[in-house]
């Protein structure tokens, strides 16, 4: 919670008091003007201005050792306040060498050590753009997915099979959501009004109902999930109507986008790629009635208009990497996004940049350089 502070004013400039411990709103936010994309990577975030595409300074995470590829993700508050970054923390038995003389940091002095490698919850307060003590999760599965619900006080994060409610002002942890065994969790999505919570596992999707924490029976897709485990290969359409999954399946094992209709749980046929050679559809986002898929082993963009959406169009392909001839296989596209107003859509490449896109023209803009082993992204307004 917010803790009431006292402001004495002096010379035109403000003084705060609070008590120890307490987090008190910042009277000048250091965060980029306009709405912002924050990128995640193994080690850092990098805020990105969408407005006028431009990287700002990372922002490191306080962390030792290094997740799993896929296994770390990024959400934001919906009032832009702060982001949270769920991924591991810790290096593995053999190699725990922590030496007591050391100076403790963010991740060690706020905790004990836990030993091994755990999940944790990463707050970052975008006002002052730091990051704070990592949040110890019970779980040690793959945390792939992270989102805020309404009110900016309960923060959901995929930890293993499970979904754990946290508390990040009072940094309290709460009783896992066990999806039972073999329901991973690699990507989440809300509904519009926050009450129903999608979990993308393999071969389903489970509602999970977020006022009573409990989950619902189990959609069966009979997709598999993207091999590079998106938090973003799920999404809700902006009416809440249609749940969109993405994944692998059919006869051929091809790539896939799936429609769920919301009300009664129904999947709807689904989209198929395989015209177009061999798909791995990683992440998606809804713009108006259209559904924007990225493909992170043939490297494209496809836009699909409602009209058309069992028959879809052609594939946008991705420019090529810098200093490289090939077009295909160069990237390996991980996450779409789509920002506020006409900031247009922004793909996560893998690897250390974010490319620009026009669903309208189907133009690209120029990569923005961020973070090594970008992942993943998510848009906040200003604080």
């Amino acid at each position: 919670m917010i803790v009431a502070a006292a402001v004495l004013v002096a010379a035109g400039a403000a003084l705060v008091i609070a008590p120890p411990g307490a987090r008190v709103l910042q009277l000048t936010s250091l965060a980029p003007a306009g709405p912002v994309g924050y990128v995640v990577c193994p080690t850092a975030v990098t805020p990105v201005e969408l407005d006028t595409r431009t990287a700002e300074a990372p922002i490191p995470l306080p962390l030792t050792g290094a997740p799993v590829l896929g296994s770390f993700a990024v959400g934001t508050s919906p009032d832009g306040r702060f982001a949270y970054v769920a991924t591991t923390d810790g290096v593995a038995a053999a190699s725990t060498a922590r030496t007591t003389a050391a100076a403790p940091t963010a991740s060690t002095a706020t905790r004990p050590d836990l030993g091994g490698v755990h999940n944790v919850l990463v707050p970052i307060d975008l006002a002052t753009q730091q990051a704070l003590a990592p949040i110890p999760l019970p779980g040690r599965g793959g945390s792939h997915a992270v989102v805020v619900l309404p009110g900016d006080r309960t923060v959901l994060v995929a930890d293993g099979s499970s979904v754990v409610p946290v508390d990040p002002q009072t940094r309290t942890v709460g009783a896992p959501i066990d999806l039972g065994a073999g329901h991973t969790v690699f990507g989440m999505a809300l509904d519009p009004g926050g009450s129903i919570l999608y979990a993308l596992v393999p071969d389903g999707v489970i509602p999970i109902d977020t006022a009573h924490e409990a989950a619902q029976p189990e959609i069966t897709t009979g997709l598999a999930v993207s091999s590079l485990y998106s938090p973003h290969g799920i999404a809700v359409s902006a009416e809440g109507s249609t749940v969109y999954v993405v994944g692998q399946g059919g006869a051929d094992y091809g790539g896939r986008v799936m429609p769920i209709q919301a009300a009664t749980g129904t999947p709807l046929p689904a989209a198929g790629f395989d015209q177009y050679g061999i798909a791995d559809p990683a992440a998606l986002t809804v713009v108006g009635d259209e559904v924007l898929v990225v493909d992170a082993a043939n490297n494209w963009v496809n836009p699909l208009p409602p009209g058309s959406f069992a028959d879809p169009p052609t594939p946008e392909r991705l420019p090529s990497r810098a200093g490289s001839t090939a077009i295909t296989g160069t990237d390996h596209p991980t996450d779409i996004v789509t920002g506020p107003g006409g900031s247009g859509s922004f793909i996560v490449d893998g690897f250390d940049s974010v490319v620009p896109f026009e669903p309208q023209t189907g133009v690209f803009g120029h990569p923005v350089a961020v973070c090594s082993g970008a992942t993943a992204m998510a848009v906040a307004p200003v604080p």
